[in-house]
């Protein structure tokens, strides 16, 4: 699998150009929807819209067919948990790493958004808005920070985020990219927030627990992601994982393999969408 075509000034991070156009192609190509997206062209700068529109074929290689019902099914999750964390009333939600997600513009006016991000990134994703007539809604704030370094409570709380109420946690598509100790500070550092709040994360699954067609399809990604200047760095004992969580005072902690994803989202399917275990798992828990 390799990263998607790309254009001259993309994002610092490849990955998140390649994670958008999965969600494009989505709208385009497999029926029924699981994620309506309405913005998923805007945020790709009209350029590869343009040929996206024209010939969504070229992303339909059956690789890309299992990565895009992950990224959709990841997506998915993220959204029915903050709709359904808002629905108790939460009024706080963080995108860690948000790339080129559009979440921020499907949330609530009155609820408080704060999306962080790489500097390049971050402006990447402001340029493509502002080229597509989109303005940042009033209750959302882009922060430039790198996540390896980033004081997570004072830097949300600079702008909005109040530890003391309950806030869901977005980070998708990032833990792998980061090192073990800096993935555990993040979890450290969400385990202060409020009771009942939120993480819904993706992480890799180490070598040793994955059958023998998951090691080669993360082989190959590894290779494609280190190639495009972006290495996974960290990998985990799925059992360990969750023991992490339980220990710095989660409950509910969920962790979703492929069959447990199909069996939510890609079910009875005429068009056959699945996702397949490449190496990585979606976890969910919450602040006790």
């Amino acid at each position: 699998m390799n990263p998607q075509p790309l254009l001259d000034g993309i994002p610092r991070r490849q990955s998140a150009l390649t994670m958008a156009l999965a969600r494009a192609v989505h709208q385009l190509l497999d029926e029924p929807t699981l994620l309506h997206d309405r913005h998923a062209f805007d945020i790709l700068g009209s350029n590869l819209a343009r040929q996206t529109l024209v010939d969504p074929y070229v992303h339909n290689a059956p690789m890309l067919r299992t990565m895009r019902a992950a990224v959709v099914a990841r997506t998915r999750l993220v959204e029915d948990r903050v709709v359904r964390a808002i629905g108790t009333g939460v009024r706080q939600v963080v995108i860690l790493g948000a790339g080129l997600d559009t979440l921020f513009l499907r949330i609530p006016d009155n609820v408080r958004c704060v999306e962080l991000d790489q500097a390049q990134t971050q402006q990447w994703k402001l340029d493509r808005l502002k080229e597509s007539g989109i303005s940042v809604p009033s209750n959302v704030v882009f922060l430039a920070a790198d996540l390896a370094e980033a004081p997570l409570m004072e830097l949300l709380g600079n702008h909005g985020i109040d530890p003391k109420l309950p806030t869901i946690f977005s980070c998708l598509g990032v833990l792998p990219y980061l090192e073990t100790s800096v993935v555990s500070a993040i979890i450290r550092q969400v385990s202060l927030y409020s009771s009942q709040s939120e993480i819904v994360f993706d992480a890799r699954i180490s070598r040793e627990f994955l059958s023998p067609v998951e090691q080669w399809m993360e082989e190959m990604a590894a290779r494609s992601f280190a190639a495009a200047g972006e290495p996974w760095l960290s990998a985990f004992d799925p059992a360990q994982l969750m023991e992490m969580l339980l220990c710095n005072g989660f409950c509910d902690v969920e962790c979703l393999d492929a069959e447990a994803i199909n069996a939510r989202y890609f079910m009875r399917r005429r068009d056959g969408l699945q996702a397949v275990d490449g190496g990585l798992r979606l976890f969910t828990a919450t602040v006790g």
